[in-house]
């Protein structure tokens, strides 16, 4: 757990910077080439990671002042559905909250994420055997150690920590550690780079050699990267309305 808990400390600071371009009242999210400011979001945009501008945003990021974490604290919540809360979804609030405070990200960028894959249920089972409110597949869950993935608190914490491992392999780019959450990182690293990967299972990856600038040209993680930014700024616009 050390190892991982480790990745919250060198990934932070990427995410402060990308959570920030996020936000509400940003006409585009300049460092990840979404458009989410309206239902205008290109899905070419969505694929397009200026190396300039990356370059650019970690040099305006600078050393932080000792102590400045982003904001990971308690506001009342935007609910992850339109019916009245069950104390299991209370608990997966709580868990979220925990474990957005352990890595130092923003609480909201989970809540977008759990209320993308499974609507905030815990008991969700997808055709592909995926589980829980973060939708874990069998692997991924035994590999950051979830016993049972429709438990809040050990789903969330596997979640956020799968979460976290994939901003640090993509360097802290929201944009394609969400396009990996749903396609693997395997697909976002042959799309990423313009090559082929043949996996374990014979499953060939960017046959082509195609290089789109890491998120893989399927239709369902187009539509899911776009639709949990849009679910974030709306979050962020609801905290901002209070």
């Amino acid at each position: 757990m050390s190892a991982i808990n480790n990745l919250g400390v060198r990934v932070w600071r990427h995410l402060l910077f990308v959570a920030c371009c996020l936000c509400v009242g940003a006409g585009e999210v300049a460092a990840q080439g979404v458009r989410i400011s309206d239902a205008d979001v290109s899905l070419a945009d969505l694929a397009v990671v200026s190396h300039a501008v990356k370059e650019e945003s970690v040099k305006m990021q600078g050393p932080l002042m000792p102590g400045v974490r982003p904001r990971a604290g308690r506001h009342p919540l935007v609910k992850l559905t339109s019916y009245k809360r069950t104390p299991d979804q209370l608990m997966l609030e709580e868990a979220v909250y925990k474990e957005a405070a352990r890595y130092g990200i923003d609480p909201d960028l989970v809540f977008a994420l759990v209320s993308q894959e499974s609507g905030g249920r815990l008991n969700a089972v997808s055709p592909k055997n995926a589980r829980g409110p973060l939708q874990l597949m069998p692997g991924t869950a035994a590999r950051f150690g979830v016993r049972n993935p429709h438990d809040a608190k050990e789903a969330v914490r596997g979640g956020v920590a799968y979460l976290v491992w994939l901003l640090d392999k993509f360097g802290g780019n929201v944009s394609l550690a969400l396009a990996g959450y749903n396609a693997g990182e395997s697909a976002v690293d042959a799309y990423w780079q313009g090559k082929t990967i043949v996996l374990r299972d014979g499953k060939v990856i960017n046959r082509r050699g195609i290089r789109t600038g890491g998120i893989p040209p399927y239709d369902e993680t187009e539509n899911y990267v776009r639709r949990i930014a849009e679910r974030y700024r709306m979050m962020r616009a609801a905290r901002a309305g209070r």
